[in-house]
């Protein structure tokens, strides 16, 4: 069994980081590398949550046990807690690598400025405050922006693209939160992927509502064909995986690549192509237009989206059936 023998000045491995204690994040770390056990030679600190490794406190000045490898539990994020300074400076680095490696465009250049200071005052709060509590919140913002757009005018469409954007940033706090609180869950991960699906495919349908005529059947058949293809797409992951991790599917050019860095790689003209059709930029692009007054262009780029999406399904499941896995 790999043993971590952890030590600390002072009380620095009690210190909070993003919501943890230096320590139980220290331990977390490592358990994920594959440590089997932890010795910490500092004094005991309460741990409110039960640990993937056991977890041994002893004297300050303990030798470490053979052969194990030590660590220091006050460096976070590869600065010392020597201050309030240091802390906070080790807390920023640390919630700044809580994004994707697979994030859109909109979430890498622009989302993250308000999603992770969001996400870093929600850390500090009570373990209480969940994920799955901001994914509500944003369940709740969202299927307001659909209210507002169902009315109709320019005043409500602004603040109901307005709203749309706020619930695509609070959709990525909860991921960070969860990522930097080690808050992972399957109802989470289901909560999450299933609850875009419902915003976005009321919001289309609000949408065509609020601008009448025609356009209400156009709205329509954008969130028919969105829908046909998401409940394939969960359909597959959950009979390949046993998981609603949306991130998990693959068509039929993409069944070899392992992961989703690799199905998102930006080096990849594939990627940002494709990138047209990911939330974080149709979400800011319904904003811009309905900001600016162009209503239509949602529904125009839903129908878009959702036809390229249906088209490739048709080719996914028929002709390059047997390609995919």
């Amino acid at each position: 069994m790999d043993t971590v023998f952890f030590e600390s000045t002072g009380d620095r491995h009690a210190w909070t980081i993003g919501g943890l204690t230096a320590l139980e994040r220290r331990i977390r770390e490592v358990a994920r590398q594959g440590a089997g056990r932890a010795v910490v030679a500092a004094s005991p600190v309460a741990l409110p949550r039960p640990l993937p490794i056991p977890v041994e406190f002893v004297p300050v000045g303990s030798p470490p046990p053979d052969g194990a490898r030590r660590e220091r539990a006050d460096v976070i994020a590869g600065i010392e807690l020597d201050g309030e300074p240091a802390r906070r400076r080790a807390e920023w680095t640390l919630i700044r690598q809580m994004n994707k490696s697979f994030e859109g465009p909109v979430d890498a250049l622009i989302n993250w400025r308000f999603s992770m200071r969001i996400t870093r005052l929600l850390a500090r709060r009570s373990l209480a405050v969940t994920p799955n509590h901001v994914t509500i919140a944003a369940i709740l913002v969202g299927l307001t922006a659909s209210w507002l757009a169902g009315g109709g005018g320019h005043a409500r469409f602004a603040l109901a693209g307005v709203l749309l954007e706020v619930n695509s940033i609070l959709d990525s706090c909860d991921g960070e939160l969860a990522r930097l609180r080690y808050q992972y869950s399957r109802l989470g991960q289901w909560l999450d992927n299933l609850s875009d699906d419902v915003v976005d495919n009321l919001f289309l349908i609000a949408v065509g509502a609020g601008l009448g005529g025609g356009w209400r059947w156009l709205g329509l058949a954008a969130a028919g064909g969105r829908l046909l293809v998401a409940v394939t797409t969960y359909l597959s992951v959950y009979r390949r995986t046993g998981t609603g991790d949306v991130f998990a599917f693959r068509w039929w050019f993409e069944t070899d690549k392992a992961t989703a860095a690799d199905v998102y790689d930006p080096r990849s003209p594939v990627t940002w192509l494709r990138s047209l059709g990911r939330r974080d930029t149709y979400v800011f692009v319904w904003m811009i237009a309905l900001v600016a007054g162009f209503p239509q262009w949602v529904i125009g780029h839903g129908l878009a989206i959702a036809a390229v999406n249906v088209a490739l399904l048709v080719l996914h499941v028929t002709v390059f059936r047997g390609r995919a896995r």
